[in-house]
């Protein structure tokens, strides 16, 4: 039996990750909107150890492992646990504050109707 570990992932439509000896050998890691829980702030994958060690070791400046968006955990627990923690850490994929004050779009504001 392979070992595996549980990768957490906090991006809303999951990711697909190559593995960089062999790029034909992919795995999508569940994004939150696939959990079964309305609200979920994650969604977990269970993924080839040695899989995601190799990946882990290729792409350390990788923006979604390195915002916490994505990460390894041991147990499902574990990930939940983990997952409570990195909560303050952005993905970029929050909803935008309608007060014309987001700084991803100053000035935008919900419309008057």
């Amino acid at each position: 039996m392979a070992k595996t570990v549980i990768v957490g992932c906090k991006l809303p439509h999951g990711i697909t990750l190559e593995r960089p000896t062999n790029p034909a050998q992919k795995i999508t890691l569940n994004g939150r909107n696939k959990s079964i829980i309305i609200g979920a702030d994650h969604c977990t994958t269970e993924v080839d150890a040695d899989f995601w060690a190799e990946w882990e070791m290729m792409n350390p400046e990788f923006p979604a492992l390195k915002s916490k968006s994505i990460f390894v955990a041991k147990t499902s627990s574990d990930a939940t646990a983990m997952a409570k923690e990195f909560k303050a850490e952005k993905t970029g994929f929050e909803a935008m504050a309608t007060d014309g004050k987001d700084p991803r779009a100053v000035g935008v504001k919900t419309a008057e109707v």
